[in-house]
């Protein structure tokens, strides 16, 4: 009898263990990057210039490296726009993104298709799950992509819950 109790405590341990990693590890993309504003005041100014010039230079612990290597190896069709850079802006603008990158998140190296939208990752899709379609369309926010319209520290890597306002 005690090795049929043995048998099942060591069952169910192991059991515990595997739907522990199981869980830690569909739920990872879902977790919020770290070190959002880690590195903006050493940023290079031409990745504030280049990449804050049609929007928003997103802070790089948005997205994990592999993320933001996609998105530099997809700069001839940026989201259908042509944001190719000089060989020496985008060799300086790789390494600061590659250093400075969430420490989390998911591996896009293989993904397929457009590089990964910060808007589609599961931690943002979490975060603004309350957030109704109409808001998105509203003219002072514009879509999901535009951080800023409620979000007043995003460019600084603050995402504050507390200091969140949606414009009407």
């Amino acid at each position: 009898m005690n090795k049929l109790l043995l048998a099942a405590v060591v069952a169910c341990i192991a059991l515990g263990a595997g739907l522990s990693m199981a869980d830690e590890g569909e739920h990872h993309e879902g977790k919020r990057p770290k070190q959002l504003g880690r590195n903006l005041a050493q940023a290079p100014a031409v990745w504030k210039t280049e990449c804050g010039s049609c929007h928003m230079a997103y802070p790089p612990g948005l997205l994990p490296a592999s993320a933001w290597k996609k998105q530099m190896d997809n700069l001839q069709n940026h989201y259908g726009v042509n944001a190719t850079l000089t060989a020496e802006d985008e060799k300086i603008i790789r390494s600061y993104l590659s250093t400075a990158a969430a420490s989390n998140g998911p591996d896009y190296s293989n993904s397929k298709g457009e590089p990964p939208r910060i808007t589609s990752t599961g931690w943002f899709v979490r975060k603004h799950d309350e957030i109704s379609p109409a808001i998105w369309k509203r003219k002072a926010v514009g879509s999901a992509a535009n951080c800023q319209a409620c979000h007043s520290g995003a460019a600084k890597g603050d995402f504050n819950e507390d200091a969140v306002r949606i414009p009407r």
